[in-house]
């Protein structure tokens, strides 16, 4: 059964830690599916505009780097094989952590841990984040179990303003 976000705010914290931010040693993935690098581009925009951000890169020479901004293009030369140096971003979405891997173009993939969602202040951080997205996006955010397929729990999704809990 399906919670509109209306009806679980009358509901206490403790259904939400529960349901969706219980402790079994996993993260909890945040998708957006069949994405574009013309949406990444987007959310890159986004998320460099509105959080704090820690990026880390290799330089071409296999120097690490940092920066405080996203930066597409080793994002996007790694996606073309034109280096084979992972980039990662840390963003801080109020008091949790997302985490960031670009692991392909095609799938809009973050993590978090779910020992940080505290209260039910922390999940609104983390609900206001996955509707931006979402609207930026105009595409559906899931939050699900680790690792995502059809083997795994979807627990909450966002479809602009739209919030369905599980």
């Amino acid at each position: 059964m399906s919670l509109k976000l209306k009806e679980f705010y009358s509901m206490d914290w403790q259904y939400l830690k529960d349901k969706v931010y219980f402790s079994d040693g996993s993260l909890r993935d945040i998708y957006v599916l069949d994405t574009l690098r013309s949406d990444w581009q987007k959310w890159i925009d986004f998320v460099n505009e509105n959080y704090k951000i820690k990026f880390e890169y290799c330089d071409y020479d296999g120097n690490l780097k940092f920066d405080d901004k996203i930066i597409s293009k080793p994002v996007f030369d790694f996606w073309d094989k034109k280096n084979d140096f992972t980039v990662n971003a840390t963003i801080n979405v109020g008091n949790i952590i997302v985490k960031c891997y670009f692991f392909t173009e095609e799938e809009l993939e973050n993590d978090i841990e779910p020992l940080e969602v505290k209260n039910i202040d922390y999940h609104d951080q983390i609900i206001e984040y996955l509707k931006s997205v979402s609207k930026i996006l105009n595409k559906e955010v899931i939050l699900t179990t680790e690792s995502y397929s059809a083997n795994y729990d979807v627990l909450v999704t966002v479809n602009n303003n739209h919030v369905l809990i599980k």
